[in-house]
């Protein structure tokens, strides 16, 4: 593979295809020389004091009691010391919008606040190696909250792109480790920057031991598509187990792969998010993102050609990253006592509160009402993006 360089340690970069699979079945992950840069780089701006603004330490997090799994978390100095966007006072009317000069983007940042950079695609693409910053999230919601911003130079808008999609898949892939997410908020959805950004978050730290945010947990049902060779998966999260609608989105390998558990094609994977984003991009649908690693508890199931089954080869399903994509309503929606901002984390099952009586008074069942009425897309709306996306795989 080709190599990259993050603040001046080479790093074996991915190629188009998942080439985890065999790491994903281990006991237990490994830190990789890019979590190494970026731990250790936000620790060392944590104890050099002057720029992150909120303490990891000063967090207190508890499981609520019900059967979702959820975590609510609270400290006095997130929202208090948080950063202005600097928008001018103009609320935020659509999902796509270009930058406005006068606001805030992350080419203003302290120079401090910058860990290091990434070449995030293989040399050969097209689009060049796409060389991502990476910074503190100076208001973080754990240890090691970053964020990640492609070319940041160029001041691209909040608008998930195929071409970005794909570079978070790489950005993803350089992570050795099980409990590392990358996610996004749409404009509408919470961002509070219309420069295009991840967030990175390293769920260990946020007090989710399993690995996984409370949604990845959640079934599912396949409403068109399968992982295997040349194939992309898209499934509907259950909307009677879960608070919000959305999809999960997973590919198949390239045709001719070998292999029991073949890689995923991520260039596939990441066409596929793209179409499906696009399309509430044209509806003005705000959503919230999640890019998750191959799952290591979901079983996988061979698929039978057609015929007999001892006369026709079986198709094994690819080792896939997964890709939640969350429609939701404008975020201006949202009650103002609800006691959260339902950004990407919330949506997922991670509850920031806004005071400390909130944190105190969040219940599982008062936050599904909420979610349902203030932040999950009308069921008349999502049951008609299920009659488009449903015929968007191959």
């Amino acid at each position: 593979p080709e190599s990259s360089i993050v603040s001046g340690t080479r790093v074996r970069a991915m190629s188009c295809c998942w080439n985890r699979g065999a790491e994903s079945l281990l006991p237990a992950s490994r830190d990789s020389d890019f979590d190494r840069q970026v731990l250790i780089g936000f620790n060392r701006i944590l104890d050099q004091g002057g720029v992150i603004r909120t303490s990891p330490a000063t967090i207190q997090r508890r499981t609520l009691a019900g059967a979702l799994g959820l975590v609510a978390q609270f400290s006095s100095e997130h929202f208090g010391k948080k950063r202005s966007p600097g928008e001018g006072g103009i609320a935020q009317q659509v999902v796509v919008d270009a930058v406005s000069p006068d606001a805030f983007n992350f080419t203003k940042v302290n120079v401090a606040e910058k860990i290091c950079e990434v070449e995030a695609l293989p040399e050969e693409h097209p689009a060049g190696p796409l060389r991502t910053t990476v910074l503190a999230n100076v208001s973080p919601l754990a240890t090691g909250h970053v964020l990640l911003v492609p070319q940041c130079e160029q001041v691209r808008p909040q608008v998930l792109t195929e071409e970005l999609m794909l570079c978070g898949l790489h950005l993803l892939a350089k992570s050795g480790r099980k409990d590392f997410r990358l996610v996004f908020n749409s404009l509408l959805g919470f961002a509070s920057v219309n420069h295009f950004h991840f967030h990175g978050l390293y769920l260990s730290y946020c007090g989710l031991p399993s690995a996984q945010l409370p949604v990845e947990r959640v079934d599912r049902s396949i409403i068109a598509g399968k992982t295997t060779e040349g194939c992309t998966q898209i499934e509907l999260i259950v909307d009677k187990c879960w608070y919000c609608s959305g999809f999960v989105v997973s590919a198949g390998c390239k045709p001719g792969t070998p292999g029991e558990a073949p890689p995923a094609d991520i260039a596939a994977l990441a066409a596929m998010v793209a179409r499906v984003v696009q399309e509430l991009q044209r509806r003005n649908i705000p959503h919230n993102v999640i890019i998750a690693p191959p799952p290591t508890e979901r079983k996988q199931k061979k698929v039978f050609t057609g015929g007999m089954a001892h006369e026709e080869p079986v198709k094994p399903n690819a080792i896939s990253p997964e890709v939640f994509i969350l429609p939701r309503k404008p975020e201006s929606e949202l009650r103002t006592d609800a006691g959260f901002n339902a950004a990407v984390m919330e949506i997922s099952g991670v509850l920031v509160a806004q005071s400390e009586e909130a944190y105190a008074a969040f219940e599982e069942g008062n936050l599904q009402e909420i979610f349902k009425s203030d932040v999950s897309l009308p069921d008349a709306d999502f049951d008609e993006l299920i009659c488009k996306v449903a015929w968007l795989p191959t």
